[in-house]
């Protein structure tokens, strides 16, 4: 089997297990807050075909990285020998743990992945010199990653990816820099990050690593298809949800129980949803909401009475959960009454959009029917496309998967994207309604949708990594899960 070898390194504490377990998708290793928690080379497979494989090397951190250096020069004589074997093991763990990690380099890796934490500045690292002539001296190419920068995409990134490209440029062994941060990543880069060490190899070295990247891509983009088809059947299911008003009157207590149940089903299709999304980008824990049952405001009302939204805010208030974010329109007689939105959980990040409408009920012959109202399901997709990106942005090294707020440039590329596509959103809900069909026979069309609106998101963000996407974008509407 053809081999291309990894050795992650960089100086202690930095970061590097927590790095392998993102890239992994698997917890390996032990992470603490302390120096020196690595204390031997670990390899582990990160992309494996049936003729080769990428194996990543996790290595002790480096300490005295100027004593190192001359502890190594000295090696070649009996005095250095005893003390490296013997003298090292049993009373300088710290020196012996960087010198382990050293041999590991000059004898397994084909590059090194040398990561530096961004929260420093490159003239603060005093370390960072002694440790590049020490790769320098070892020959062996270098690829910088930079750790701990911050929301993807974000000011700080770009400003450290360009101060410490500057910074390596006396060592000519650095041959790229990559902002990598192994807490807020995202699946497209680390497809950079594989391109970029083909790049750095040479022949049989490099069809070897262009195979396990296309490997690797190949296997991400499914993920991808999942994830778009999961969101397309959570969003038809949601256009097509209603629930029937039945008994005498459809009094407060008839329409309570139904903007219940409907939203009772929301929230448990988005915690399906979730937990899948969850499972298949190789993170563990499960989403949870903070349901609420009780309604406290009173919203019966003969005749037509349309809401404030000071009062559709102590509604959302009430309810919690899914229900939080509650539009309704009433139904009746084939026409859709009405429609508004209230601030909730289930908006988060993406914001309330206010009440735009007011609650309408109107009384006539035939049973109204409780549904989403569309500008309830314009939110709902800004909202689990920005949760799709805080899933895929959530490094392993964080422990379990937990929803966090969304950075602003995310929302902003999210309602970019979604301005951008126009009405098809509307129209494929409209459809949906209009032909009457079960949500299963327009899942395709929904998951199309996502799918170009988040490849749009992520070309945007990532522009480097565009290419990736555009297998994506051009792939059939229908989505088989593997």
């Amino acid at each position: 089997m053809k081999v291309v070898t990894l050795s992650l390194i960089s100086h202690t504490n930095v970061g590097k297990t927590t790095l392998a377990r993102t890239l992994l998708r698997t917890d390996v290793g032990e992470v603490l807050d302390q120096a020196h928690v690595t204390e031997a080379s670990e390899a582990y497979d990160l992309v494996k075909t049936k003729n080769c494989c990428l194996r990543l090397w996790d290595t002790p951190g480096l300490g005295d990285s100027a004593r190192l250096v001359s502890r190594l020069k000295s090696e070649g004589n009996p005095l250095g020998w005893f003390l490296h074997q013997v003298w090292d093991r049993y009373r300088d763990r710290a020196l012996f743990c960087s010198q382990q990690a050293v041999r590991n380099i000059q004898k397994e890796a084909d590059v090194v992945l040398y990561l530096v934490n961004t929260s420093e500045e490159p003239d603060e690292a005093g370390y960072v010199p002694h440790e590049m002539d020490l790769l320098g001296w070892i020959g062996k190419p270098v690829l910088v990653l930079l750790n701990q920068t911050g929301p993807p995409g974000s000011d700080r990134d770009q400003a450290a990816l360009e101060k410490w490209a500057v910074a390596m440029e006396p060592w000519p062994i650095v041959r790229d820099v990559l902002p990598l941060d192994a807490f807020t990543r995202c699946w497209v880069q680390e497809g950079v990050l594989l391109e970029r060490v083909a790049a750095l190899l040479e022949g049989e070295a490099r069809r070897t690593m262009e195979e396990l990247t296309a490997a690797w891509e190949r296997g991400n983009l499914s993920i991808f298809e999942r994830a778009c088809s999961s969101l397309g059947r959570y969003l038809a299911a949601a256009a097509a949800d209603r629930e029937t008003l039945t008994g005498q009157g459809f009094g407060q207590t008839e329409k309570r129980r139904a903007m219940r149940v409907l939203a009772q089903r929301l929230d448990d299709a988005t915690r399906r949803l979730m937990d899948s999304l969850i499972a298949d980008h190789g993170l563990v824990g499960r989403y949870q909401t903070d349901a609420r049952e009780r309604l406290d405001e009173d919203f019966d009302s003969p005749g037509r009475t349309a809401w404030t939204s000071g009062r559709a805010g102590v509604l959302g208030a009430a309810m919690g959960g899914a229900a939080g974010g509650l539009v309704a329109d009433v139904a009746v007689a084939g026409l859709s009454f009405g429609g508004g939105a209230v601030a909730g959980a289930l908006l988060g990040a993406a914001g309330a959009m206010g009440l735009r409408k007011g609650f309408q009920f109107v009384r006539a012959e035939q049973t109204p029917e409780v549904r989403w109202a569309g500008e309830f399901l314009d939110q709902l997709l800004r909202q689990s496309l920005l949760r799709y990106l805080a899933v895929a942005h959530f490094g392993r090294g964080r422990g379990e998967w937990r929803e966090t707020g969304n950075p602003e440039r995310w929302n902003a590329l999210v309602e970019e994207a979604v301005t951008g596509a126009g009405d098809d959103f509307a129209r494929a809900v409209a459809d949906l309604r209009e032909v009457g069909e079960p949500p299963e026979e327009r899942e395709t069309v929904f998951a199309g949708y996502v799918r170009r609106v988040l490849s749009q998101v992520l070309s945007t963000g990532y522009p480097q990594a565009a290419h990736i996407l555009r297998t994506s974008e051009s792939a059939p509407n229908s989505v088989e899960n593997s």
